[in-house]
């Protein structure tokens, strides 16, 4: 199995705060890297009650010293998909606990190349199914960023470690509740999601927002990048514009093919409230999904129902004038 490990290497980890003395951010050259293993993270099939020692390298292509930490964090499915690693004051927990990875503070010199062991260790009760975790290589201190905005930010890599416990593998998805937030001034409908399954999944999923009267307002296709197993997260669908208060239903189908999971459909019901809840911020996807709504505030089907009596009303007028004009003439 090959989970998605580009935003593990050289990613940027930004914590808002004061700003910090120094003045620029030093290029990073620290870097984690698997030993004796064909690619870039751990890729490992272990029976329940195994143990496997293993190796990685850390170095520092640099001109100076750098101080550093290491230590084994939890992993978790980000917003849509992806990677997303536990930062070094989360506890370990899960398959983290696994591994034998003391955590360390060090000082790693220029053109320096260190090897550190390690050793995963399965449960004897471990069910089959996809397991995954990582280790982690950070700068010890945050740096300024440059730019206008004031914001330090801690350089980590990460190497992923996945170990499978063969066994029936289970694909498994489950729906939860639909949120409604704003961000700069623009809707964003999010929508729980975990993988309850027991194997990574890359679901594609078709959304389709209607309002209270069937009419479809917005309708787009997500594809989610990995999934991990026994993780949950949110589908995020960004629109164009701001929903109309009022009562909507968003409908799912979702489906992994390559991992087993047949096509299934639900609806979940949404309440966008009057004023919106503005969100500073949010994770989601590149683009913006078309809404279909109606001026001044009404639905699309308000203002053809609008469009519709007004044009019966001139006709109304129509016929009357020439009724008037009619009797006019046989007056004369």
């Amino acid at each position: 199995m090959r989970v998605a490990v580009g935003s593990l290497l050289g990613v940027l980890a930004l914590i808002a705060g004061p700003s910090a003395a120094v003045a620029e951010t030093p290029p990073s050259r620290l870097a984690l890297s698997t030993v004796d293993q064909p690619g870039s993270f751990f890729d490992l099939t272990m029976e329940p009650g195994g143990h496997r020692s293993l190796e990685v390298a850390i170095s520092n292509d640099g001109d100076t010293s750098l101080a550093a930490r290491t230590y084994a964090a939890d992993v978790y499915t980000i917003v849509n998909g992806g990677f997303g690693g536990r930062l070094r004051d989360a506890p370990p927990t899960g398959t983290t606990s696994w591994l034998d990875y003391a955590p360390a503070s060090l000082l790693v010199k220029a053109g320096e190349r260190s090897r550190r062991s390690f050793t995963v260790n399965v449960p004897a009760d471990a069910a089959p199914g996809e397991y995954i975790t990582s280790l982690i290589l950070e700068h010890d201190r945050s740096f300024q960023a440059g730019g206008a905005i004031d914001v330090n930010q801690v350089v980590r890599q990460a190497v992923a470690v996945v170990v499978t416990v063969p066994g029936q593998r289970s694909p498994s998805l489950e729906v939860g509740d639909a949120s409604h937030l704003v961000v700069a001034g623009k809707s964003i409908v999010s929508v729980a999601v975990e993988n309850s399954g027991n194997v990574r999944l890359k679901p594609l999923i078709e959304f389709t927002l209607s309002d209270a009267a069937g009419m479809q307002v917005s309708h787009a296709s997500v594809a989610m990048d990995s999934f991990y197993a026994k993780t949950a997260t949110s589908v995020e669908v960004p629109l164009t514009a701001l929903l109309l208060p009022g009562a909507y239903v968003v409908r799912l189908t979702l489906e992994d093919p390559g991992q087993g999971l047949e096509s299934f459909e639900t609806s979940i019901p949404l309440l966008v409230e009057e004023p919106p809840v503005v969100a500073p911020g949010s994770g989601t996807a590149p683009g913006l999904t078309d809404v279909i709504q109606g001026l001044r505030g009404e639905s699309l089907a308000f203002v053809w129902g609008v469009l519709i009596s007004g044009l019966l009303a001139l006709a109304l007028v129509i016929v009357g004038v020439a009724m008037a004009v009619r009797r006019r003439r046989n007056a004369a």
